[in-house]
């Protein structure tokens, strides 16, 4: 549909634009087959992963690395020309600080939020006006400076019901009004079931999250479903380290710890010799999920072993790989009880 057509399907009326449904119907999407997720964000679960511990731990987790946080990537732009200087050492460590600083920058996580619930709220009911056309009517404060999650977008139906847009209403309205660059006005086809399918299969993890995250707003059904998948996927084939020193990995990782799924991470972590990300892992296990049973005591192997016994359901399997590492690290005095 190009832009003259998709205008000339509106019309102004009074304050507000009258459209026909089929727009707006056919950006729908269909429901992803697997469950999105166990546990319900809450706000207070939200603060959390927002919460300076918490957020220090994630990044230690990510493993950030310089150069695959600025490494070449495919996404229809040409690069920028680089640029050669001669320096002293001091001004190479100097820059070498800021390289770091801003590759933290570059991995900053998305927001793990609540989804939004007044989206379709009822303000009011005028049965006088039902009858006056077959189509809505949707209202929209198109004030510049207002973000696209507080913009006023509100629709009268035929019936005479006025209510809050729904998801798709407010995301057409406002990248009509205030396109944002790279997030289309159509969702596009990978996000449908048939087709995310195959780019899960494949690997392409990284991906489907950037482009969920310009897409969707953080507390939109869509973006939770896409990118909830996308954590469960992951985490069934242990493919952590597609994702590592990206800005997802640690918010796949606050996603199993407060749906309480450690078992993969742990062994992954255990079979690729990443001990103190166990540690790690535990901890931030234990600031989300207090009372949880296991105390963390001077003994790390004896920590692992409790969090197993208490935390796990494949506690053989993990006991096992817990085994075989100290086997592999001899050097490393395993103290037992």
């Amino acid at each position: 549909m190009t832009s003259k057509q998709l205008f000339s399907s509106f019309y102004r009326f009074k304050n507000g634009y009258k459209y026909s449904n089929k727009l707006l119907n056919s950006i729908i999407l269909s429901n992803f087959s697997s469950k999105s997720h166990d546990r319900e964000i809450t706000k207070e679960l939200s603060n959390k992963f927002f919460a300076k511990p918490v957020q220090d731990i994630l990044v230690k987790l990510t493993h950030v690395n310089i150069q695959k946080a600025f490494r070449k990537r495919f996404i229809g732009q040409d690069p920028d020309t680089p640029i050669y200087k001669f320096m002293t050492t001091a001004e190479v460590e100097k820059l070498q600080v800021e390289v770091k600083e801003k590759a933290k920058e570059k991995i900053q996580m998305p927001p793990i939020v609540p989804l939004r619930t007044d989206l379709g709220e009822v303000l009011e009911v005028d049965r006088d006006i039902i009858g006056f056309d077959s189509a809505k009517f949707v209202f929209t404060d198109i004030t510049f400076g207002i973000s696209d999650k507080s913009r006023i977008v509100v629709v009268r139906e035929p019936d005479g019901t006025l209510r809050k847009g729904n998801a798709n209403e407010r995301h057409t309205v406002n990248q009509l009004y205030f396109p944002q660059s790279g997030r289309e006005l159509k969702h596009p086809a990978m996000f449908e079931d048939k087709n995310l399918k195959p780019l899960l299969e494949n690997g392409d993890y990284e991906f489907i999250l950037d482009r969920a995250c310009c897409q969707f707003e953080p507390d939109d059904q869509n973006y939770h479903r896409v990118v909830f998948s996308t954590y469960q996927h992951v985490d069934q084939t242990q493919k952590y380290q597609i994702l590592e020193s990206t800005r997802h990995l640690g918010p796949l990782l606050f996603y199993l710890v407060f749906n309480k799924r450690p078992d993969n991470f742990l062994m992954y972590c255990l079979q690729t010799e990443r001990f103190d990300d166990v540690i790690l892992f535990i901890q931030l296990y234990s600031k989300l999920n207090q009372g949880m049973g296991t105390e963390l005591e001077n003994d790390q192997f004896k920590i692992i072993e409790n969090f197993i016994d208490v935390e796990c359901t494949e506690k053989e399997r993990l006991k096992e790989a817990l085994k075989s590492y100290i086997n592999r690290n001899s050097e490393v005095e395993y103290k037992s009880n």
